[in-house]
């Protein structure tokens, strides 16, 4: 058995996977939180286990009806079993329906910038007997949901089902089926309908896209059914492979040699020459016939286009005023076109566009949001690189959420450029008590600041700090670091939280709960293990102000990985914006709401991670040691986490007591970083080898990427 359960004698037992003996203060702090009256099961240990406040880092705690305010935590919003998400075979299927049967499957997804791609997601029952609400939008279409489930915005920015006001706007998804049968997706940022197998390939689910030498690129409907569009079901052909496939089968279906068909496959390749790559290909075939044609036939070419205006002239002159050409140009200019969101018949094509923007701004918007008298169990999906998944009810919504991305470049890319790299990071991300001089407009355009006003009475004083350190570092263990891959790929990881603020709104609720303690006389093994129960108002207060922390941290790391990625793409990729490969973003020190042993309870992960099923993760060692990329395995036990890096073996003043600056340059050998006393309490041999951390829980996860970092920017 991984785990070993501690002989300590309290109420709850205690699993660990620590595979060492714990320290006497340790051991200490494991009972006081084994004892409390509310733990549920038992506290599960994880292998970075250290000396903490009130609860040891890396610890998971499971309770019931109460609390301890000693982490930053956020609810998980979630949907009624009926709820219907449409998937790229061309199907809808229920939200339950999809969490039993346990498999991967592919969504549509939405980037911030209204860019609609196709992405894998699994699917969970999150919460039992959950609160709800009824969402209306203007297309009728209703969705039932918790009040704290995010709906994306048509900014790309999210908002709480329950502060959606009327006529807030909602980011769109509208399909139909042409009349060949494909499946059209409206892109909400060019509002052009594009055919669901290009989005699915240019999403990067059937690997790079080829080129056929004097051919047009196509995708094959293995099975024939072309509104399936799963990439089992794709392939790339040519234009040319393709007509000569469907010729060959003339003997088993004489439909392709029809004259119907024909027609179809005409009109295809009119259709064709409509689309960027189809309008494109033409005009470069085009341009080389021409050119080819000027230059083997000079003479004929001339005479060819000699008086070419004038011939043409008297015709068009003479057609423009015959009944027929007045006619025609009357019916024109009176033709009605058919608005493909809400089938209004509109007066010409700028007409249309009109209405689309009046009428409809591309976009569906909220009619009502209703509190429900009743719960039901609800579910969610974790879309592990976009966070976010379409319904098809129209609209798209948050999935639930260190950083990390994978990008497209390889190590030899990096050569000669890692001091100037870590330059660029030091300049454009502030780390220790440093904040930036100036607030970008993505962090004032931040939803939650309209909330400011709500929290905490003793933060009020705070916000323009808060927003100054929005999109910066911090001290202690947090870190930007480029790394390596054992494939030579780089990736791009940070670690940060909530800032001041989350530190400032933590101590202020733990005051609250110290003082409640003390007015009702409750006898506490350690004064930090002070706690709210469920339906207090201190309860209530502090579980908002947690959620805004939370989600305060989560675009802290966004505001910095962009800039991080930015710099990346300056040095190795002329500036040129790139697509990440992989991008995963995980909490720790956080609180939810969760289904274990059948049962709703409240998990508090102190320095853990989340590792249900599939989940990814990040577990960084130290700097100059490895670090892991992780999918989870669900461990019941462990309440499906596991630790959230390597875990620290001596204390901030022991190592620096212990190490010198020789020994933080040798142990940091090879990796582009500050190499001074300042640092000195982050060398490596502070904290436990990271190999044997990832040993002791390989049964919570399962290693996805191996990296080692090659520059490190310590706060």
């Amino acid at each position: 058995m991984p785990y070993e359960q501690l002989e300590i004698k309290t109420p709850a037992p205690v699993l660990s996977w620590a595979n060492h003996e714990l320290g006497s203060e340790e051991t200490k702090m494991a009972k006081n939180v084994a004892s409390l009256p509310f733990v549920f099961k038992h506290v599960a240990l994880m292998p970075d286990v250290h000396l903490g406040k009130g609860a040891l880092v890396g610890s998971v705690i499971a309770t019931k009806e109460a609390i301890i305010p000693a982490a930053v935590g956020v609810d998980i919003g979630c949907f009624v079993g009926d709820t219907l998400v449409p998937l790229v075979d061309g199907q809808c299927y229920r939200i339950q329906d999809l969490a039993e049967q346990g498999n991967e499957f592919i969504i549509y997804t939405c980037t911030p910038t209204g860019k609609i791609v196709a992405a894998q997601a699994n699917a969970k029952l999150t919460r039992k007997n959950a609160p709800l609400v009824k969402v209306i939008l203007d297309n009728d279409e209703e969705i039932i949901c918790t009040p704290d489930h995010q709906f994306m915005l048509r900014d790309g920015t999210y908002k709480k089902a329950e502060l959606l006001q009327p006529e807030t706007s909602l980011m769109p998804f509208y399909s139909r089926i042409d009349k060949d049968g494909y499946t059209l997706i409206s892109q909400p940022y060019s509002s052009r309908w594009h055919k669901a197998h290009w989005i699915v390939a240019r999403s990067g689910l059937l690997g790079k896209i080829p080129r056929f030498e004097g051919q047009i690129t196509v995708i094959h409907h293995r099975n024939f059914q072309t509104s399936d569009n799963r990439p089992e079901n794709l392939e790339f052909m040519g234009n040319n492979e393709h007509s000569a496939y469907h010729r060959s089968l003339v003997e088993n279906n004489q439909h392709w040699q029809s004259p119907e068909f024909e027609q179809k496959r005409i009109a295809s390749l009119a259709h064709k020459a409509t689309t960027p790559e189809g309008y494109q290909y033409y005009a470069e075939r085009g341009t080389r016939n021409i050119l080819q044609y000027m230059q083997q036939q000079p003479e004929h070419f001339k005479n060819a286009v000699a008086d070419n205006g004038m011939r043409g002239k008297q015709y068009l002159i003479a057609y423009n005023t015959s009944e027929k050409g007045k006619a025609k140009s009357q019916e024109i200019a009176n033709r009605y076109y058919k608005c493909e969101i809400c089938g209004a018949s509109i007066k010409t094509p700028i007409g249309l566009h009109n209405h689309r923007k009046k009428e409809h701004q591309c976009n569906h918007k909220v009619v009502a949001v209703i509190p429900l008298n009743y719960t039901e169990d609800v579910y969610c999906l974790s879309v592990p690189e976009y966070h976010n998944f379409a319904l098809k009810a129209g609209v798209f919504v948050h999935n639930c959420g260190m950083s990390a991305i994978k990008t497209p470049f390889t190590g030899e890319q990096l050569e000669g450029k890692l001091k100037k790299i870590r330059l660029d990071i030091e300049a454009a991300i502030p780390t220790g008590f440093n904040e930036n001089k100036e607030v970008e407009k993505s962090v004032t355009n931040w939803q939650h600041w309209h909330d400011f006003k709500n929290l905490h009475k003793g933060v009020q004083d705070l916000q323009s700090k808060a927003m100054r350190q929005m999109g910066s570092l911090g001290g202690g263990n947090h870190f930007v670091e480029v790394c390596l891959d054992t494939e030579n790929q780089v990736w791009l990881m940070l670690h940060s939280g909530s800032r001041n603020i989350g530190n400032q709104l933590a101590q202020c609720h733990i005051s609250t709960a110290k003082e409640l303690a003390k007015l009702a006389g409750n006898k506490l093994p350690d004064p930090d293990l002070a706690y709210f129960i469920t339906g207090t108002p201190e309860f209530q207060a502090y579980w908002h102000d947690l959620q805004w922390a939370q989600d305060y941290a989560r675009v802290n790391r966004d505001v910095m990985m962009a800039r991080f990625k930015r710099i990346i793409e300056k040095h190795l990729a002329g500036g040129k914006l790139t697509k990440s490969l992989l991008q995963v973003n995980c909490h720790h020190n956080y609180a939810e709401k969760e289904v274990h042993f059948g049962e709703d309870i409240y998990v508090t992960r102190k320095g853990a991670v989340r590792a249900q099923t599939e989940d990814y993760g990040i577990i960084p060692g130290s700097m100059g040691a490895k670090s892991f990329i992780v999918k989870g395995k669900g461990n019941a036990h462990s309440f499906c986490s596991c630790s959230h890096g390597a875990g620290r073996l001596l204390s901030r003043n022991k190592a620096k007591n212990t190490y010198t600056l020789d020994d933080l340059i040798e142990q940091t050998k090879g990796v582009e970083c500050r190499k001074d006393t300042g640092v000195l309490d982050e060398i490596p041999g502070a904290y436990k080898p990271i190999d044997q951390v990832m040993n002791n829980q390989a049964d919570l996860v399962e290693v996805v990427a191996t990296l080692k970092q090659v520059v490190c920017v310590k706060g």
